[in-house]
């Protein structure tokens, strides 16, 4: 979305990524020049890590590239090695999308402090978790918040056909999430919140969308709960704004890692009142008694009192779905993620002629 973004303002943009990546796939469906004669693999090979270093150098070097951005921690490794030892020395960014420790040992220190122009904050708790471990200062970083399409996730959507599909009723209570099924993202909270929640409301039904490592463990906890009729699993959706469209409330419950919650801005460009764990940078669109409610990570019983109050008032979640919208038009466009990046970008290039020129 950023990519098509700057390629609209009229900057040419390449995207290096490992080999059959989906990235790759979505970009080359776009039309966006692609370079995927990589693996970026967590495997260390010193052989391999050289040679990947030269072809991101030489990817450099032949497409006179003046900004090298990146979103991981393998890729940032090899690109900002090819930066140094390429002779344009383009700009390097970093943007760090989580809030899972970062090591601060002496390559780690080495990288972010000698290596890397800017860090790009997606949220306000990633800033936290580099002003906790003192690895970038404060002014190497600069929050650009992610963005949604809001043209995709329209609010128009009535979500009859998600309905149909699993044959809920269009007067059923529906709370609904979106996620990777691993540890971090609390699945079990939301299975605990649901019998709870179920007690008092054995109309309401819960749907969770995704795949992943703990979904088996999952699903059989939920056997065990004795609630397996009244949560739906649906699997791995490619149609999440029809999937949002059929909720009555979106819920989140990351216990570690979320940063920011990329869902959660779509679900509130769909309209829907949002319920989630207070954790990383999340209140940053999640403003408790105004767009949705926050609970202590971990905590079931508050998330299932919160889902119940949101059950019982339909004027409370209109009026949660409406601000939520409006916050998104606001503040979490596309067009507003663009503009502060290529900002920066521009900051940042001054800033490495200014050094050249001395």
């Amino acid at each position: 979305m950023k990519s098509e973004g700057l390629i609209d303002r009229g900057h040419f943009v390449i995207i290096a990524a490992p080999r059959n990546s989906t990235l790759v796939q979505r970009a080359k469906a776009k039309g966006i020049p692609t370079y995927n004669d990589l693996e970026f693999s967590r495997k260390f090979s010193l052989l391999n890590k050289i040679d990947e270093v030269l072809k991101v150098r030489n990817l450099i070097e032949v497409n006179e590239i003046d900004i090298v951005h990146t979103h991981g921690s393998q890729d940032t490794w090899i690109a900002a090695t090819a930066a140094i030892f390429s002779h344009r020395k383009p700009v390097v960014i970093r943007t760090r999308h989580n809030i899972f420790p970062i090591s601060t040992h002496l390559f780690n220190r080495l990288l972010y402090r000698k290596m890397i122009d800017k860090v790009i904050a997606v949220s306000n708790g990633v800033v936290k978790i580099f002003e906790e471990n003192k690895l970038v200062p404060y002014n190497s970083i600069k929050i650009i918040p992610s963005s949604v399409e809001i043209e995709k996730f329209s609010a128009m959507e009535n979500g009859t056909e998600i309905r149909e599909e699993f044959s809920i009723g269009m007067d059923t209570p529906l709370i609904g999430m979106v996620g990777r099924f691993a540890r971090e993202k609390g699945h079990e909270v939301l299975l605990s919140a649901a019998k709870a929640v179920i007690s008092k409301r054995p109309d309401a039904k819960f749907i969770l969308a995704g795949e992943g490592p703990e979904e088996e463990n999952i699903k059989k906890k939920a056997i065990q709960m004795n609630i397996t009729n009244s949560v739906i699993f649906a699997g791995f959706r490619t149609d999440i704004p029809k999937f949002l469209a059929a909720l009555d409330i979106f819920v989140l419950t990351p216990v570690a890692g979320e940063s920011l919650g990329t869902a959660i801005l779509e679900a509130f460009a769909m309209k829907k009142p949002v319920v989630s764990s207070d954790l990383g940078g999340i209140n940053t669109s999640v403003r408790h008694g105004k767009t949705g409610f926050l609970f202590e990570p971990g905590d079931s019983d508050e998330l299932a009192k919160r889902l119940i109050e949101l059950i019982e008032d339909s004027s409370l979640r209109k009026r949660f779905g409406e601000a939520g919208r409006k916050m998104i038009e606001e503040e979490f466009t596309k067009e507003r993620m663009v503009a502060l990046t290529e900002e920066l970008y521009f900051e940042e290039l001054e800033k490495k002629k200014t050094k050249t020129d001395k």
